[in-house]
C-alpha cells in the first residue's frame, strides 16, 4: 500500500492513522471470513486423513484374517534335529511320521590325476597348456565351453574362466605336494547335476588335451577317466517316510510331507511330529475385536460432541464418517450369507455390540463355539466374498481406494483451499483501491481545509488593518 507522510498538514488531523483504521475496518470481516473457511477446510482435510488412516490400519488387520491358515499355527517336533530339521506351514495336517535318512545328497568333486603332468619339467600352475576349448557336459545335458588362448592357457587361467563364467561349477588349483592339481566341484547336489563328460578341442601336441573325462568309464573299481580322478561321486538323497522310499537331488525336501519342509542333515532314523498350537483361533478373533474397537474408538472421537463445553470432533455430523459408521455396524451385525447351523453371525460367537459401537466378547460362549464347530467359526471370517473379513475389507476399500469417497472429498477440499488464495489476492487488490480512494478523499479535504485556513487568516489580517482596529 502507498504511504503519504504529508497528509494532515493542512488540517492538523492524523489522516494516515485514520485511513489505516478505516481500511482495517473494511478488511477485517472479509479476512475473518476467509480465515474461518480456511480453518474449516483444514479441519475437514485433517479429519478425513485421520479417518482414512484408521480404516487403512483396520484393513491391514483384516488381511491377516482372510484364510483358514490365519486361524491356526502348527509346530513341528523332531526327536533328533541333528539328523532332520522340519518346518511346517499353517496348512500342514496334524500327524506323526517316521523318517529314515538312508543317503544324503551330495555334489561331485573331480581332481586331475596326480601324475597327469609329472613328466613335464618345472610344471607349475602358470605353465601354458596350449590354446583350445574345454567343454564340460552335465548329466542333465547342460554344456558349458571355456576358451583358452595361447598366452592364457594355464591351470590358473582355466580355473579363473570356469569360476567367472559358470554357475554350475567351481574350480580350484591345489598343490598336494606332488605338483599342482585342478579340482572341479558341482555347485548343486544330485546325480542329475554331475559332470558326465569333459571334451577338449586343441592342437594335437597341446597339454590341454590331457584334461578329458568320461563318467561312463567309472565303475566300482575304477575312479579315474582321462585326466581326472573322481574324489566324490554325486548322489541323490534317499529317505524313507513311514516306509515309502523317496529320492531327491537335494537335501532340502519339499512335498514329501504335506505342508512340511524337511532338511536332511545326517543318515539315521528319527520321528517328526506336527501338532497344532492351542488358542490360535481364539487369539485371532480377539485381535479382530481389538482392531475393530480401536477403529470404532477413533470414529467416535472424530464424531464426538460435548453438550456442556459445546466442543465437537473435527468430523462431527460429517456424512462420510456417518456412512462409514453405518456400514461397519451393518457388516458386524448382519449374518453371513451361505452359513448354516448355529454359527451365522458374530453374535452367535458371543460377540456383541455395546452402546458406543465397540464389541465385547463372551469368552465362555466363544470357546464353546470353537470346541463345537471350529471350522464353522473360521468360515464365518474367511468365507470368500461374504465372510466377515471379506465384506468389511470391501467397506474399507470403498472409502479408502483410489477413487474412494474420502479421496474425492479431500481433493475437492484441497481445490477449495487453493481458491482461498485467490480470494486473498482479490481482497488485497480491493483494499489497495479502497485505501487509494480514502487517501484521495482525505487529501482533497486536507487541501480544502488548508485553503480555508489561509482565507480565514487573510480576512483576519484585513480586519485587524482597519482604522478602527488600530486604537490604543
Amino acid at each position: 500500500m502507498s504511504t503519504i507522510t504529508s497528509m494532515g498538514v493542512g488540517s492538523g488531523i492524523n489522516v494516515r492513522d485514520l485511513v489505516d483504521q478505516l481500511v482495517a475496518a473494511e478488511r477485517e470481516p472479509r479476512e475473518n471470513r476467509i480465515a474461518r473457511q480456511e480453518q474449516r477446510f483444514e479441519a475437514q482435510i485433517s479429519g478425513l486423513g485421520k479417518l482414512k488412516n484408521a480404516l487403512s490400519e483396520f484393513g491391514s488387520t483384516l488381511s491377516g484374517l482372510s484364510s483358514a491358515g490365519d486361524f491356526r499355527q502348527v509346530e513341528t517336533r523332531v526327536v533328533n534335529e541333528g539328523m532332520v530339521t522340519a518346518n511346517a506351514r499353517d496348512n500342514a495336517p496334524i500327524g506323526n511320521y517316521e523318517v529314515e535318512v538312508a543317503q544324503l545328497a551330495q555334489s561331485q568333486r573331480l581332481a586331475t590325476s596326480a601324475d597327469l603332468f609329472s613328466g613335464e619339467e618345472d610344471f607349475d600352475p602358470k605353465t601354458a597348456l596350449g590354446a583350445g576349448d574345454v567343454t564340460i557336459t552335465l548329466a542333465d545335458g547342460t554344456t558349458e565351453t571355456f576358451t583358452l588362448s595361447e598366452n592364457r592357457s594355464s591351470l590358473e587361467n582355466l580355473r579363473d574362466a570356469i569360476n567367472d563364467q559358470s554357475a554350475n561349477l567351481r574350480a580350484s588349483v591345489i598343490d598336494d605336494g606332488n605338483g599342482p592339481r585342478l579340482t572341479l566341484s558341482t555347485t548343486q547336489t544330485g546325480e542329475q547335476n554331475a559332470i558326465s563328460r569333459i571334451d577338449v578341442n586343441a592342437d594335437g601336441g597341446a597339454l590341454l588335451n590331457r584334461l578329458g573325462f568320461n563318467a561312463a568309464d567309472l565303475g566300482e573299481d575304477q575312479d579315474t577317466s582321462g585326466g581326472f580322478r573322481q574324489l566324490r561321486a554325486a548322489q541323490d538323497a534317499i529317505v524313507l517316510v513311514d516306509g515309502l522310499q523317496i529320492t531327491r537331488p537335494t537335501n532340502e525336501l519339499r512335498g514329501v510331507l504335506d505342508g512340511v519342509d524337511l532338511t536332511l542333515n545326517d543318515v539315521g532314523t528319527t520321528r517328526v511330529t506336527v501338532a497344532e498350537q492351542e488358542g490360535t483361533a481364539l487369539e485371532a478373533i480377539r485381535g479382530f475385536v481389538e482392531a475393530y474397537n480401536e477403529l470404532r474408538g477413533q470414529l467416535n472421537e472424530l464424531n464426538a460432541f460435548n453438550p456442556e463445553s459445546e466442543e465437537s470432533g473435527i468430523l462431527n455430523g460429517d456424512s462420510t464418517l456417518r456412512g462409514v459408521q453405518d456400514q461397519m455396524a451393518r457388516m458386524i451385525s448382519n449374518p453371513v450369507e451361505g452359513m448354516d447351523g448355529t454359527v451365522r453371525a458374530l453374535a452367535d460367537l458371543g460377540i456383541s455390540t455395546q452402546r458406543d459401537g465397540t464389541l465385547a466378547i463372551n469368552e465362555f460362549r466363544l470357546n464353546e463355539r470353537l470346541s463345537e464347530d471350529r471350522e464353522a467359526v473360521v468360515s464365518l471370517f474367511t468365507q470368500a466374498d461374504t465372510g466377515i473379513a471379506a465384506r468389511m475389507k470391501g467397506v474399507v476399500d470403498q472409502f479408502t481406494g483410489r477413487d474412494s469417497i474420502i479421496n474425492s472429498r479431500t481433493k475437492s477440499l484441497e481445490k477449495q483451499m487453493s481458491g482461498l488464495a485467490d480470494d486473498r489476492d482479490r481482497l488485497e487488490y480491493r483494499m489497495e483501491r479502497i485505501e487509494a480512494r480514502y487517501i484521495a478523499q482525505f487529501s482533497a479535504m486536507d487541501a480544502m481545509i488548508a485553503q480555508m485556513n489561509q482565507t480565514s487568516q487573510f480576512l483576519d489580517n484585513q480586519l485587524k488593518a482597519l482604522p478602527g482596529n488600530n486604537r490604543k
